[in-house]
């Protein structure tokens, strides 16, 4: 009986581990540098598009620092996407590479 309760605690364990390293392995955390935001309101519009689109997990925008941190789902969405993102709010998603 007692190997039997032990066996179940270590299977569960095991489920529970890779069910989080999986869920972890899709998560990415980008940070793109945003041209043209002067104020709360500029950083608080770009935050708003980038929560609204499918696949972001969280958006932290400072108008301050001039960047966004936004944390996503890779298997929904790239890079590519979420400076498509930024860039419809009216703003400009600086490519990093071409500076």
């Amino acid at each position: 009986m007692r190997g039997r309760i032990t066996s179940l605690v270590v299977s569960a364990a095991m489920v529970m581990t890779f069910g989080v390293m999986t869920a972890a392995a899709f998560t990415k955390t980008v940070t793109i540098r945003v041209q043209g935001m002067k104020c709360e309101k500029c950083s608080s519009s770009v935050t708003k598009a980038l929560k609204a689109t499918d696949g972001v997990e969280d958006a932290q925008v400072s108008s301050d620092k001039g960047e966004a941190v936004i944390k996503y789902d890779d298997a929904k969405l790239n890079e590519a996407k979420l400076r498509e993102v930024i860039n419809s709010t009216g703003f400009k998603a600086v490519d990093e590479k071409g500076q």
